[in-house]
């Protein structure tokens, strides 16, 4: 049953909207620290200087990613806009992630041939 509240409630207004973009952006925020852990750590010293220009094109694509994670949680946080504004740019953002999430996976297995 639809309550008359419901009627009256402004699309993309929910709470339960902006806590779920926020903690997945946030769970988003601590993947993107695990990958840069990795590409930190001694198994990932690039042994050429094509590897090391991929590492390092993967640690500010990483960067990059964190930080405009980072203002989209303040953002949604300060209630600047309605959270449906949102949703195309966390997608966007999960879309990002996988694509360097693959990458880092590449360069470990490139790592692996030498």
């Amino acid at each position: 049953m639809k309550s008359l509240k419901d009627d009256y409630r402004t699309p993309g207004q929910d709470p339960l909207e902006k806590n779920t973009l926020v903690l997945k952006l946030e769970r988003s925020q601590q993947d993107v620290g695990q990958l840069r852990n990795k590409l930190n750590s001694y198994i990932c010293e690039p042994k050429t200087y094509s590897l090391f220009e991929r590492m390092e094109a993967l640690k500010n694509g990483l960067d990059t990613l964190s930080n405009t994670n980072k203002e989209i949680i303040l953002s949604i946080r300060q209630r600047k806009k309605h959270t449906v504004d949102f949703v195309d740019r966390v997608r966007q953002q999960f879309i990002a992630f996988n694509e360097l999430q693959r990458g880092v996976e590449e360069y470990m297995q490139g790592l692996r041939s030498y």
